[in-house]
């Protein structure tokens, strides 16, 4: 412990402790100096923090992913299922890092985007129709309480992307990756009494169920000789 004594030569004078060192750094912002991972390198940080039953359940989403492609390709083209598959890997990746850092990298939801717009534009004009309406659908809940609830833009984003992706097998598909996102996080957060969590992951598993089950949806109107919304 200090000896916060009398200063010799300086009576009446007592020693203090320096003071403490602040910063100026924002939170969630890199500190200057610090160096800049790669996305590459805060993936793969991000994993090797994950506890061992968070990567299992990683590994099961992924699965889940890939068993939704195959499925798809029943339904969609082949293009819109490779992009579904691809969306999900790389939405995958975000989570992970969300969970870690609760930031989701703009270059993996860059690339996410650009896959579902070439994806979209190769089906046709109706897909990229789609792929609007469920952005939109996906997006909006979340940005609309944004300011209010304290989300991350990055959430919105995040959603935005993953509704678009969802819009390339049915255009309403984005509501459902926002309201399952939304209730799961909700539910699990009441029962763990935790206030701040990640929302990446969540969304990452709202997309997956919302996409297995509007192709199963697709299907199921395929197989009675019907498409939902009608096109001319």
């Amino acid at each position: 412990m200090a000896d916060h004594t009398l200063a010799q030569g300086a009576p009446g004078h007592s020693l203090s402790p320096p003071p403490a060192a602040t910063s100026t750094t924002p939170a969630g912002r890199t500190p200057p100096g610090a160096v800049r991972l790669s996305t590459v390198e805060r993936v793969d940080r991000a994993w090797s923090a994950l506890p061992a039953r968070r990567r299992r359940v990683a590994v099961l989403g992924v699965t889940a992913v890939v068993a939704v492609g195959v499925g798809a390709a029943a339904a969609v083209s082949l293009s819109v299922a490779a992009a579904i598959v691809a969306v999900g890997l790389l939405g995958g990746a975000a989570a992970v890092v969300d969970q870690h850092e609760h930031r989701l990298p703009n270059t993996l939801l860059g690339a996410a985007m650009c896959t579902v717009l070439v994806a979209a534009l190769a089906d046709g004009s109706w897909t990229l129709v789609d792929v609007v309406v469920s952005l939109t659908m996906a997006a909006f809940p979340l940005w609309a309480v944004r300011y209010g609830k304290g989300l991350a833009l990055g959430d919105v984003k995040f959603s935005a992307v993953l509704g678009a992706a969802a819009g390339l097998v049915h255009p309403f598909a984005g509501l459902l990756v926002a309201w399952c996102a939304t209730l799961a996080a909700g539910v699990f957060a009441l029962g763990t009494q935790r206030r701040r969590l990640a929302l990446g992951p969540w969304l990452w598993a709202g997309y997956v169920a919302a996409s297995a089950v509007a192709i199963v949806f697709v299907q199921v109107l395929e197989t009675g000789g019907h498409t939902w919304p009608a096109r001319p």
